[in-house]
């Protein structure tokens, strides 16, 4: 990986550990994510235009469809992930909604694809189990585990859990139907926009209250979450993806210290040792899913 490949993921992992960061201080529902979601389709148009414009695959029925799938996939992971920061620490949801999207796309593909794991992706398994275990404080069970990390447990996993079915659908849309990442990316970004207007357009009073009080979360929320996307696009150009897929898991440690210090959450060593498991298993994970020589 040269340096400006790694230049782009570390600076994608700040900006992913960042908007999330804010999206817990604002810890909005429905209006917020429509909101932000508003500014990420303005600010990803000028991509869109570009990306339309370069696609040379036409976009089939099928095509749409796994769009679609994904804009509503995104939507759900959006709420669930909010309600999360409504009800946990970050330090408890970040790393876990991180973590275990990759536990589930890998246990999706034992289950649905029969693919068995080589030595490291069991290796990687076991490490982010054992994160989970840390992280959740499941192993205070005798000392009864807090009610806010029993809610980071769940609302994490769920959104670990959404996090791996649509990076199943994205997958399969750009690999077999041969879709463009970036025109994917940008047409799931405003569908899920339109999908959400509904709701959200028809409490307009909440939408203004939201917009009054978080503006300064959502304009940025909704600028640095494709950003970061769009780094790891371009660091891909440069760098294998099995370089770059466990390096953007930096963000998960990045998360844990800014929920420390600029949330004041306290940061248990278990969290930590949690976390770095993590990490490991997602590297490990990384590993497995290249081929064996």
């Amino acid at each position: 990986m040269d340096s400006i490949a790694l230049l782009l993921v570390i600076t994608g992992a700040l900006c992913h550990a960042a908007w999330n960061l804010l999206a817990k201080k604002a810890s909005g529902g429905l209006p917020f994510v429509f909101l932000f979601g508003v500014v990420s389709s303005v600010g990803a148009l000028p991509f869109a235009v570009w990306a339309w414009h370069e696609n040379q695959v036409p976009l089939t029925w099928l095509a749409w469809a796994a769009i679609a799938g994904s804009a509503l996939m995104h939507a759900v992971y959006s709420l669930v992930l909010q309600q999360g920061y409504r009800n946990s620490d970050f330090s408890v949801v970040y790393p876990l909604a991180r973590g275990t999207g990759p536990l589930f796309s890998v246990a999706a593909a034992i289950l649905l694809l029969g693919e068995m794991p080589n030595r490291a992706g069991w290796i990687g398994i076991l490490a982010l189990l054992t994160g989970i275990f840390l992280i959740s404080g499941a192993h205070r069970i005798h000392r009864a585990a807090t009610e806010r990390a029993r809610a980071g447990l769940f609302w994490g996993s769920l959104t670990g859990l959404c996090i791996a079915a649509y990076t199943v659908l994205d997958g399969w849309a750009i690999k077999v139907l041969g879709l463009s990442p970036l025109l994917f990316y940008v047409l799931c970004l405003g569908l899920r926009t339109v999908i959400l207007a509904p709701q959200a357009l028809r409490n307009l009073p909440a939408l203004h209250a939201e917009w009054l009080r978080s503006r300064r979360y959502i304009i940025a929320v909704g600028l640095l979450s494709p950003l970061a996307y769009l780094l790891v696009l371009f660091a891909v150009q440069r760098a294998p993806l099995s370089y770059v897929a466990p390096m953007r898991e930096l963000s998960m440690l990045i998360g844990v210290y800014l929920g420390t210090r600029l949330l004041r959450e306290t940061l248990l060593p278990s969290r930590l040792i949690g976390t770095l498991f993590m990490i490991a298993g997602v590297v490990a994970l990384a590993l497995f899913s290249q081929p064996s020589p």
